[in-house]
Parts: C-alpha cells; sequence; structure tokens
C-alpha cells in the first residue's frame, strides 16, 4: 500500500481522502490551521436570529455537480437563493450616482452580443498553455480594461463600461488593468453555439447550505478514519529523494516534524505554496512559474446587520431587484446574505476586490465588531457610501459587522486564483499537472471552475483517481 499524505483538509483535500477511501486506499490530511473545511468556513456565533454568514466560498450554482452531488451523500440541505423572493430576479445597478433599471442595462449590454459570440469561437475556450488561437492570444495579452475602451463605445463613461469593469473587478477579484480580457469574453460570452450570451443583470440559480457551507468538508471529515487528519500541521518544505520518496517537514504546535511517503496531494493555494520551501522537490521550470505568478484576488467582506432589510422597502430604488446590488461607488458590490435564513432582520455584505479589498487593515483576518473597534470604523464608512443607493438606512444598522479578509490569512494569502494578463497562454491549465509523484490539486487547478468550491472539489477527485490509476497499473 502506498504512503499517501495529503496537504490542506479545504474541500479539494477532503474529496481526494474520500475518493481514495472508496478505492480502499488510506492517507493522512495535514493542515495549517485549526478547522477543516478552508474556504468553506462559515460564522454561525457572530450574528442574531440565529443567522450563518460564509466567510469565503458561499454560492453553489446548478452546474456544479461534484458538490451537489456531495451534499446529497451526506445528506444535507440546501437553500434555494431564487425561490425565496416573488418576483425578485433582477440586480440592482447603480452608477454615475443614478439607477439603472434591466431595461435600460440590457438595452446597452447586447449591443456587444455579437462580439462576444465571435470572440468566443474565435478564442475556441478553454484558452490554456497547450491551447490556443491568434485570438485566444491577443485577448490574454490585453487587459479587460483595455477591452471596454476599445469595444465599448464611450468606455468607462458609460454605464456599460462601468458595468464590466465593476462584475469583472468583483467576480475575479482583481483590478481590470492587470486581468487577463478574456475574463470578461469567457464570463459574458457563451461558451457553446446553443447557449445565449449572459445579460448584463442575470444571475445564474444558485443554493447555499442550510446552517452554513462549513457543514459540508465536516461531514467528510467525520466520514474518514479517526486520526487520519492532523490540524496545525503547516508545510514548511518538501523534498523529494533519488528514489521517488519524499520528505515533507511540518511546523506544529509540538514542534517540527518530519513525514515521508511516496505520494502527496498539495492542495494549498500556490499564493501559500510560493512561501513554502521546494527548491528540492523537482518541479520543471513552467511549474515554478505557475506556482510563483499565478495572481490572486484580494477579495474582502464586510457584513453589516439591519433590524430588517432595508432594501426591500419601497423607496428610490428599483423595487423588484434581488438583493444583488453593482455600483461604481467605493464600495462596489452588495448582496443579501440573509435570504433563505431564520429571523426578521437583514444581513448585508460588501464584497469589495482588487485594491480596495487589499486596503483592510484589520488586526486579524476575521474579526468583528465584538472583538475589534476597527471593524465599526469600516462599517460606519460603509454606510456612508450605502447612504446613497438605499437613503436613510443607517438607522436600521444594529451595530454588529464582520469582516473577512483572506488576504491576511497566512494560510491563503489571497480569496481565488485568477489569471492576470498573459497568463491563460502562458501556464492555464498546468497549475494541475503532477510532477511525477506529487499532485495538485484546489480551485486554482481547475479550467472551467477557477476559483469556485466546485473547482476544488473536481480537481480534489482528479488528483486522487492519478494515484488510484498509478496503483491499479502496478499491482
Amino acid at each position: 500500500m502506498p504512503r499517501i499524505a495529503i496537504v490542506g483538509a479545504g474541500i479539494a483535500g477532503l474529496d481526494a481522502a474520500l475518493t481514495l477511501q472508496d478505492a480502499n486506499l488510506a492517507c493522512n490530511i495535514y493542515e495549517a490551521a485549526d478547522h477543516v473545511g478552508g474556504r468553506m468556513h462559515s460564522d454561525t456565533t457572530t450574528w442574531t436570529d440565529g443567522m450563518v454568514s460564509e466567510l469565503c466560498g458561499e454560492f453553489i450554482d446548478g452546474d456544479h455537480e461534484a458538490i451537489h452531488r456531495l451534499i446529497k451523500r451526506f445528506n444535507l440541505q440546501t437553500v434555494d437563493l431564487g425561490q425565496t423572493g416573488q418576483d425578485r430576479t433582477q440586480n440592482l445597478m447603480y452608477f454615475f450616482n443614478r439607477y439603472y433599471n434591466a431595461e435600460e442595462m440590457d438595452e446597452h449590454f447586447q449591443a456587444l452580443a455579437p462580439l462576444l459570440q465571435q470572440q468566443i469561437l474565435e478564442a475556441d475556450f478553454p484558452t490554456t498553455y497547450n491551447h490556443f488561437t491568434e485570438t485566444g492570444s491577443r485577448l490574454d495579452h490585453m487587459s479587460v480594461y483595455e477591452w471596454i475602451e476599445k469595444y465599448v463605445e464611450g468606455g468607462h463613461n458609460t454605464p456599460t463600461g462601468r458595468m464590466l469593469d465593476s462584475a469583472c473587478t468583483g467576480f475575479y477579484g482583481v483590478d481590470s488593468n492587470v486581468q487577463s480580457s478574456l475574463n470578461l469574453v469567457y464570463m459574458f460570452g457563451p461558451r457553446d453555439l446553443v447557449q445565449e450570451p449572459a445579460t448584463s443583470t442575470s444571475m445564474p440559480d444558485t443554493t447555499k447550505i442550510a446552517g452554513g457551507n462549513a457543514r459540508l468538508p465536516q461531514a467528510i471529515a467525520h466520514s474518514l478514519p479517526e486520526g487520519c487528519i492532523h490540524l496545525q500541521h503547516r508545510l514548511t518544505s518538501i523534498e523529494r529523494m533519488d528514489d521517488d520518496t519524499l520528505n515533507l517537514t511540518f511546523t506544529t504546535t509540538e514542534g517540527p516534524k518530519q513525514i515521508q511517503c511516496d505520494r502527496v496531494i498539495l492542495t494549498l493555494p500556490f499564493s501559500a505554496l510560493r512561501h513554502i520551501d521546494y527548491q528540492r522537490a523537482g518541479f520543471d521550470s513552467l511549474k515554478q512559474t505557475a506556482i510563483e505568478e499565478l495572481g490572486y484576488g484580494t477579495i474582502s467582506k464586510l457584513f453589516l446587520q439591519f433590524d430588517r432589510p432595508y432594501w426591500f422597502d419601497n423607496g428610490p430604488w428599483p423595487q423588484l431587484h434581488r438583493g444583488f446590488i453593482i455600483t461604481d461607488l467605493a464600495v462596489q458590490t452588495f448582496w443579501d446574505t440573509s435570504l433563505g435564513q431564520p429571523g426578521s432582520s437583514g444581513l448585508l455584505v460588501n464584497y469589495t476586490s482588487g485594491h480596495r479589498g487589499a486596503d483592510y487593515a484589520p488586526e486579524a483576518p476575521y474579526s468583528t465588531t465584538q472583538d475589534s473597534a476597527v471593524i465599526q470604523d469600516y462599517a460606519r464608512h460603509c454606510l456612508q457610501e450605502l447612504e446613497k443607493v438605499f437613503p436613510g438606512i443607517t438607522p436600521h444598522y444594529t451595530e454588529r459587522a464582520a469582516l473577512s479578509y483572506p488576504t491576511g490569512d497566512p494560510y491563503l494569502r489571497g480569496s481565488y486564483a485568477c489569471w492576470r494578463i498573459g497568463q491563460y497562454t502562458r501556464f492555464a491549465g498546468y497549475e494541475g499537472v503532477r510532477q511525477g509523484p506529487i499532485h495538485f490539486a484546489g480551485e486554482h487547478c481547475s479550467v472551467d471552475f477557477q476559483g469556485y468550491m466546485e473547482g476544488g472539489a473536481r480537481e480534489g477527485e482528479r488528483a486522487a483517481r492519478e494515484i488510484i490509476e498509478d496503483f491499479n497499473q502496478s499491482k
């Protein structure tokens, strides 16, 4: 039996372990933090009314088959966010100090639909290091900001330009002037000939796990053999020996520890792996380039609780919005994260990204108004901006707020992966390529689901199957 180690107890590492267990292969999991789940990290204690907030990964789309399969396997319940309000289907758009309804935005946006269809066709999705066209390469070496200036009439001085910039910055977590324009094309364009381009106000059908998304990794962990998960084990170095065995060195609460194994699955993000000594791991030059240069978003989530969801009251804003707000203000994006939850209060998350998401300076990566006065200052500043969209909202704030700042988490050092200018054609798709007995998994290894919990789950399964296939062939 091979000695198998998994570094990281997020959804990728746990699903890899589950896949190995289903094949009757044992493993040990080493996690730097004091809990399992990684970015599937729920806050179940801060809010009144028994509400839960997701510190990182939140939305599960309808095509996230691996996550839905695991949810079914462990008999977890979900909340369908599309069924929580009547006739509330559109995002609320606020640009140039005024509201825009869905019809206005989509009318402007549809002028771009033929161009997006053409560029998708010519780029031939997916664009990767070993599969790209001339159009794909050209678009990869253009920024989102440049694309908007080139192809949107009026550029950033139009609602469409502002919307595209805000959407890409918010979704990918990186400022628009440094991320590849392929991000925009693949986000809004159809990936097959029968699919329609996305509209500026549409959102996919999404769900969340009732009681918190962290219930899934916790359920997987409980199904694994007792004692196979080792918390507070931070990887510091990895060495590949002449006989292809591996030495892993960890820092633990009891001091340094060295582990020998035959196979390892590294699921920690490259933003963290680049701070680990892997010089004796035998990685090729392209793998090292991907590890050192892969872009990472700097998304922060500031949660504010209100005595009720005031944003659904009658006011000067459009009434049939779904509680998802995109703006060109400094606060960028909001959504109602209390939808489908018990209680009558409202919980709004301010989702900032790029340089603004990185500008927070909290005392800890995850903190609340109960343990840090600076969080209240952040909340007050947020309310000042929010008043422009929802006048009169401040008196409804309950003085309870929390901040998730994964950029300051030493085990994450960012929100999730995002290809910057030129990175699709340089190394996209190589992040998950194995290096001998060293395998890689995590959302950063996924071409189709980069940034999603789904990407982590699928890549964990893929890496485990690599080991299973090798083991079966050696019998």
